[in-house]
Order: C-alpha cells, then structure tokens, then sequence
C-alpha cells in the first residue's frame, strides 16, 4: 500500500514562510499506527493541512489563489504559496496499477529510493511537479493520472456530511457496496442477471429491442443518404458494478420516513461516521492491500454530534482502520486521546507564533516517559493548565531528585531557586495546626491531594497560579 510519508507547506493560508514540515505516522499492522490527530486552538492550521492535501490533488480554481496565499502582517501576499508531499510503501505496485499504461513510466523514472514527491504551488495551479532528484520537473498530461493513484475522502465539521453518504464511487458508502458486489460477481444470481440483461438489450427477440432497431434504422437511412453505406446499431455493454447504486439513497424512518437528505445535520453527520464505523468493521482488514487503491480519510472534529460513548466508539474503529490504512482526524475532545496507544498515534500539536501557524510532534518534546498525557497535550496546545499535569510533573520531580517526603523535597525545591512564599495549614483529625510555609508547588499539590482540609477552603490557588507553578517545574524538568 502506498502512504503519505510527509507534507511540506510553504506560505499556505496561516503557515506564512517556508517549509513547515509535517512526518506523518504510516501504518504498521498495529492499532493506532496510522492514525494522525490535530490538536490545538481554532485558527491554529489543524484543517489547513487537510485543505493543503486536497490542493496538492485536485489544485483550485484561478479565482481562490488569493484565498490560500499567506497574508502577512501588513496585508499583503508577496510569495506564492506551495504544497510537497512524499509518498512511500508500495509505490510502484500502485503505479503499475492505477496508472494508465502510458503514463506509468513518467512516474516510475522519478522514484527516488521508491519514494515519489509531488507539489502544486500558486504560480501555476494546473501543473503537478515531480522531483527529478534534484529539482522538480512537470512531466505532460500527468494531473489526471496521478489524481488516480489514490483516494481521499474528506468529512468537514462545516459542509454538508450528506455527501458522504451518497453512492460515489470513492464514498464510504460506493466503496461498502462495490465490494460487497465485487463477491457476488461470480454468483449464479450474478450470471442469471447478465443473461436477462443481454436478453433484454440486445437479443434481436426482445419488444425493447425490437423498438431500438426501429431508431436504428431510422439513423442508418439518413447517415447513408448523408456519408455512405454503413451499419448503425446500438450495443449495450454489461453495467459496471459499481454503476448500479449512484441512484441509490439512504432512507431513515425515526417515526417519518424521508431521505437522509431531508434530515437535520446532526443526524446526518452520525449516520456518516456510523458508516466509516462499519467501513472498518467490514473492509479494512479483509482488503487485498496489494491490489486495493490508496484510501485515506479525514476528519474534521469527529465530536461534533457525539456523545462521550459515541466518540469512543467511534475511536475504535479508527484505531482498527489505521491499522492498515492512514487516518487523519482534528478534535478538541478528549475522548480521542484517552486510549492506551497513544503513545503509537501520531499526535501533532498545533499552536500560532505571532500570525503564523506552527506543528510540533508531541513526541519531540516528551515530558514523561509515558507522554504523551492529557494534561500535558492540554497545556502544550491551549497553554490550559490542569491538576493532572500538576500531579504529574510533582510526582516526576519528586521521583528524578530522590526527595519522596513533603519536607525533602520542599528543601530541593527551595535549593533550585524556588520561594516558599505560601503559607499551609495542616488538620489532624480536624484541628489545624501551625501553618508553614510552603512553595507554590506544594501548597497546590497540598490543595489537590486534601480536599478535605476545611481550614484551607477559602484559601485556594488561582489558575494564573497553577499555571505558574507547571511552567516552573517545567524549568526544573
């Protein structure tokens, strides 16, 4: 199967400046291993990069050049905005497949150590480049087939989900019914369908037939009083079998029966993820890997619509899809990171430096040896401080320095530059006693520890506090 190894975005929408670089994770066989989740503020890029993939696929219209471009901070958009993609695994075998057989080798001389790299810019939206080893070159005629190459379907919080419950062929729902046909192609129902349909459309001995050749013969008359003698007649050819259900539509009697279509946003975006969830169930992991196109799949805030079971749920079948194909996912919710391999996921933090926006891999700057946590994803990507990361990073330095005990380490603490310029009040068996003075650490660890100190209940931390206390045992960390 092919991936998508990297992307490389340059003056793109928010991502002012050059090469902002994105390593994507790539399936492995095992749960999680190809799914990749955006996280961080609105505004921050998590959906540009979906919209970035999209433009390197399928470009955009001369008119919306001015919508993807940076802007910078005096408003103007001097340099054109560019899209990179590497992609790796089986490249060739996918080629060699879904490349028409005149193209293939504009493809295959390109490979470099089997890898291909593609990019679309600005300057000339129509043309896809491929990297020549060392520069880009534009082989003729190469956007259809390389839009060919592969699959990928989009599911906006914003649009629509209507769509992607239609019968296209490269929908989720094309996709579940075509393979479900491809199994019955060699069936004996199958084979009674084609010779009633061959029987109907073109057996001399049919009424529709007989009909058609009345227009046949009507259209040679006049071509051969026009051109020439010649033989007109219409030949049905047997229907894809994919053709059959483009007509189809999804029906849903909650007590009125109507048409998906005429159903409310809510419903209809949980009946599209309903059908991403028996997707999974059904093809990611029967599918011939060697044979079946490049699919991946995007989605933009899962949560929306979802209820806190709904959304775990719905993280399970993704992590079992991404077991053989590339996930790709934005949220804000964390139902989509409470789950044991996310040390196995590819978790991206998304923030914005001044006006432009910037990634980071939540595994480059680990603050554990468990990271990455909830807590620690929650201040990285909106700066929001929590008591499990307080927890964390108290236990984490207590752990690092030896100092187990209260006192030991308030003494470390202090010695690393610290102030113990709080003052605690400790209770036994309800009656407080001498208040000491404690660091900012301890007196809040103190607070989440003992919620039943009743002396101290109106003397609590505030969050600027708590967010001053984890940046500094950060410093220490």
């Amino acid at each position: 199967m092919m991936f998508i190894k990297s992307i490389c975005i340059s003056n793109f929408k928010g991502f002012i400046g050059e090469d902002h670089t994105i390593n994507f994770n790539i399936p492995n066989g095992n749960s999680g291993s190809g799914l990749n989740i955006f996280v961080g503020e609105n505004n921050s890029g998590k959906s540009t990069v979906f919209e970035a993939i999209d433009f390197l696929r399928n470009g955009t219209k001369d008119e919306n050049i001015c919508l993807i471009k940076s802007k910078l901070d005096n408003g103007s958009q001097p340099n054109d905005s560019s899209v990179e993609m590497v992609f790796c695994g089986d490249v060739e075998n996918t080629i060699t497949n879904f490349v028409q057989n005149n193209k293939q080798n504009a493809f295959l001389d390109l490979l470099d150590n089997k890898e291909l790299k593609a990019k679309r810019d600005s300057s000339s939206i129509k043309k896809l480049w491929l990297w020549n080893k060392t520069e880009y070159t534009n082989p003729s005629g190469i956007d259809a087939p390389f839009k060919s190459m592969f699959e990928t379907n989009f599911i906006w919080a914003d649009t629509n989900p209507n769509n992607e419950a239609s019968f296209g062929a490269t929908t989720l729902c094309g996709l579940l019914l075509k393979e479900i046909a491809k199994s019955h192609i060699n069936s004996e129902e199958y084979s009674n369908f084609l010779s009633s349909f061959h029987q109907v459309f073109n057996s001399s001995d049919s009424e529709l037939r007989k009909q058609i050749a009345i227009i046949e013969e009507k259209v040679q008359r006049i071509f051969t009083d026009q051109f020439g003698q010649a033989n007109i007649y219409f030949q049905f050819e047997e229907l894809k079998i994919d053709s059959f259900f483009k007509n189809t539509s999804i029906f849903i009697n909650d007590g009125v029966d109507i048409p998906m279509s005429e159903k409310g946003n809510g419903m209809q975006r949980s009946l599209a993820l309903a059908l991403l969830q028996v997707y999974a169930e059904e093809l990611a992991v029967s599918q011939n890997t060697n044979l079946a196109k490049p699919f991946y799949l995007f989605i933009d805030e899962p949560e929306i619509c979802l209820h806190p079971k709904g959304q775990t749920k719905l993280l399970k079948s993704l992590l079992e899809i991404s077991k053989t194909k590339q996930v790709f996912l934005t949220t804000h919710s964390p139902y989509f990171l409470s789950t044991p391999e996310l040390k196995h996921i590819g978790l991206f933090i998304f923030t914005k430096n001044g006006i432009s926006n910037a990634v980071e891999n939540s595994s480059s700057t680990p603050m554990f040896p468990w990271s990455p946590t909830w807590g620690e994803i929650n201040f990285k990507a909106y700066k929001l401080p929590t008591v499990e990361l307080h927890n964390e990073l108290y236990g984490k330095l207590q752990s690092d320095s030896g100092n187990f005990t209260e006192k030991m380490f308030e003494q470390w603490l202090i010695s690393k530059g610290l102030q113990a310029n709080k003052k605690w009040t400790r209770e036994c068996q309800g009656s407080p006693k001498t208040p000491q003075k404690v660091t900012l650490q301890t007196f809040i660890r103190n607070h989440i520890h003992h919620p039943e100190n009743q002396t101290m209940k109106n003397n609590l931390y505030t969050e600027s506090e708590l967010f001053q206390s984890i940046q500094e045992m950060i410093n220490l960390l």
